[in-house]
């Protein structure tokens, strides 16, 4: 499931508010820090979106047609993600 771009930006401007509310780090110009935060947002989602699918394609093989549960679906994203040294 894509995620979309304005869901990502608002996710990582919520992600720098809260760092900055908190005093946990301090962003000179708090656009540059939503930036740094969206790019790094797109690239797990693209990790994961990747993993996924590549989970779902070892799957296709050994099971056939029939769908994956979410459990089979898990346990294989976990090894593909292992495998890629990713934290899921």
């Amino acid at each position: 499931m894509p995620t979309n771009i304005k869901q990502i930006e608002f996710l990582a401007r919520a992600i720098v508010n809260r760092l900055e509310d908190r005093g946990l780090v301090e962003f000179g110009d708090a656009e540059i820090g939503i930036q740094i935060v969206t790019r790094s947002l797109e690239d797990n989602f693209q990790a994961y979106d990747s993993i996924e699918t590549e989970a779902r394609g070892r799957l296709a093989r050994t099971i056939g047609d029939r769908e994956p549960s979410e459990i089979e679906l898990a346990d294989e994203m976990q090894r593909v993600a292992t495998e890629r040294n990713f934290v899921l």
